[in-house]
């Protein structure tokens, strides 16, 4: 075994759905129930209020938009398949989540994203996207009300994203 000859100037970036800053940030308490459970991804969902204190992943709930599922740390997670040693991010119907709608997050982006880049949702599962500033919604999206921020993110991976309570201007 040889000496250590290189050190990272990185460090480790982040867990999904975990806050970037200690700025404030807005988050509100439900139960969530997807049309399937393998949609409610803590990091990388965008959910809406289906009913009083319920919500699902995507935009089938009717009464408004409840944010980007977040905190993984206050979620009980019984591991995947139910063995509590599989780590999981992905949270069963019915368990109690919360949902950010104000704030700066650490995501899950399915591919590259520069700064400033807006964040958009799939409509059916709520996941996360990206398009460039100026580019029309496609179909079957929706505004996730952010932005990625502080970081430009050259693959599928890890980003930190902004979330704010009202579109940003040119939506």
């Amino acid at each position: 075994m040889s000496f250590q000859s290189t050190v990272a100037i990185n460090q480790g970036f982040g867990v999904p759905g975990e806050l970037y800053t200690d700025a404030p940030y807005r988050a509100q308490s439900f139960t969530i129930n997807s049309a399937s459970a393998a949609y409610n991804i803590i990091g990388a969902t965008a959910c809406t209020i289906s009913s009083q204190g319920v919500c699902e992943a995507g935009s089938g709930g009717a009464l408004g938009y409840a944010g980007i599922l977040v905190d993984p740390k206050n979620i009980a997670l019984f591991g995947a398949g139910g063995a509590p040693l599989s780590p999981t991010l992905t949270v069963p119907n019915y368990t109690q989540i919360a949902c950010a709608t104000m704030g700066t997050f650490v995501v899950t982006l399915p591919a590259a994203a520069a700064i400033g880049d807006w964040v958009i949702y799939d409509n059916t599962t709520g996941a996360l996207s990206t398009v460039t500033p100026g580019t029309a919604l496609p179909s079957g999206k929706s505004w996730a009300n952010a932005i990625v921020d502080y970081y430009t993110v050259s693959d599928a991976g890890l980003a930190v994203i902004t979330v704010a309570p009202s579109l940003p201007t040119g939506f």
